[in-house]
């Protein structure tokens, strides 16, 4: 209902629109529809569109570049994507590497192990070394 009441109102608007410009401009009808006609011969001449289905070529023309628009947008959205994938590969590769770095554990066979003394506490040293 509401769809149909907008269909209304824009019809009698436009109609209000043409009428009022109409009288105000004192330009006929026909001088309307000469003028609308002049301008889609232009637009046929600047886009060789000639005889008599220039409404199919037209409807061709605009579907072909739909559809080369649209590949066009999938075809960035595969590199963009392929692009963010491969550096988010890259970034979570190098954070690993980093991680493994840290936590690599390297062993130096002349020291000896000392046991911590409390079990969340650092370790501390005997001023005196051991006896063996």
């Amino acid at each position: 209902m509401a769809k149909g009441k907008f269909l209304l109102g824009a019809l009698i608007g436009g109609a209000a629109a043409i009428y009022g410009t109409l009288k105000l401009t004192g330009t006929t009808k026909e001088e309307l529809v000469q003028a609308a006609q002049n301008k889609v011969n232009r637009f046929r001449e600047q886009n060789d569109l000639e005889g008599a289905n220039w409404e199919e070529e037209l409807k061709d023309r605009v579907f072909d570049s739909a559809v080369e628009l649209k590949n066009h947008v999938l075809e960035s959205k595969d590199e963009f994507l392929g692009a963010a994938s491969d550096s988010f590969q890259a970034s979570t590769d190098e954070l690993k590497d980093e991680l493994d770095d840290e936590n690599d554990v390297f062993v130096n066979g002349s020291d000896s192990y000392d046991a911590p003394t409390e079990v969340f506490m650092p370790h501390t040293h005997d001023e005196k070394p051991k006896d063996k």
